[in-house]
Formats: structure tokens, sequence, C-alpha cells
């Protein structure tokens, strides 16, 4: 009778081989899950950093909303409820239509880093209708507006809004 090639099971050879197998079969998911970790991180990040940026413009609408319950909107309020963050402008412009004010600004919303970035930065052109209490049969409004943009050094400049500017 000869000798039969390979390992048989039960074996000390059998369980290190089978001991071998399931250790890299386990570093090749794992390999695997980090790979898909990894490759969505940047669009995770960005996601909170939109979602940081659509509550930074909830905030400000709560904010022009107080500011006008007197029924006057003066630029003084609009521009404490808009301050300079960078690398976004913050306030941008400043219209009056009859009671109607529209204020454009360039807001920026933070997420956190992806590897070696320690955060994540997206800016926003949005533009606030507000009508001042006593104009229309609730309170004062504001309606919030999200101007469309392209990927560019500001989002105000992209969307077409001229530079900054107060008209009356």
């Amino acid at each position: 009778m000869g000798r039969r090639d390979g390992v048989q099971s039960g074996t000390a050879g059998g369980c290190v081989l089978n001991g071998c197998l399931a250790v890299l079969t386990l570093l090749l998911v794992c390999s695997i899950g980090l790979w898909v970790w990894a490759a969505t991180a940047d669009d995770r990040a960005e996601g909170e950093a939109r979602a940081d940026l659509r509550s930074g413009a909830e905030t400000r609408q709560e904010k022009l909303v107080g500011a006008a319950a007197d029924g006057v909107l003066d630029d003084g309020e609009i521009a404490r409820a808009f301050p300079r963050g960078k690398p976004a402008q913050g306030l941008v412009r400043i219209e009056r239509h009859g009671p109607d004010v529209i204020v454009t600004a360039e807001l920026l919303g933070v997420g956190p880093g992806v590897f070696l970035t320690s955060e994540t930065l997206v800016t926003g052109c949005f533009t606030f209708t507000v009508t001042p209490e006593g104009h229309v049969h609730r309170g004062s409004e504001v309606i919030i507006r999200e101007l469309a943009v392209e990927n560019g050094p500001s989002a105000c400049t992209t969307a077409g809004v001229p530079s900054p500017s107060v008209s009356s």
C-alpha cells in the first residue's frame, strides 16, 4: 500500500490547513468591507455637510422670522443673521420689493473629515424671501429657496448672483 498524497482531515496538518484557509477568508472579507467603507467615506461626509448646510439655512430662517416680527426688517438685523464664514461669503445681497425683502446669502456646511482632512466643507447659495408681520395674515413669513450651483469657488457666483450689494 502506498502513501496517499494530501492531508487528511482530523490530523495536525489538516487542522493547520483548515485554520489558515479560515483566517485567509476572514482577512479577505474584512479587506473588502474596509475597501467599501473607504470608497463611500467621501459621500457620507458630504451628505453630513449638506445636512448641516440645510440646518444652517433653517436656523437663519428662524432668525429672520424673529427679526421681522415687529413689522420692520432693517439691514442691520439681516447682517446679524448672516455672519461671514470662511469660505462662504455670508450675506451677498439684499433686495426690497414693496413689503418683501429678498436676501441672498452663501452659507457653509461642515461635515466630518475623510482620511487626512480634518473636515468636509460645502457651500450653498440661498434666497430668503421675507414678508414682515402685518403684511401677511399670520405673522412674518420667510420662504427659503436654494439656488442651483455648479462646483466652483463660490456657490453664489456660479449661480449667477452678482457680487455683494445692497439695493433698495
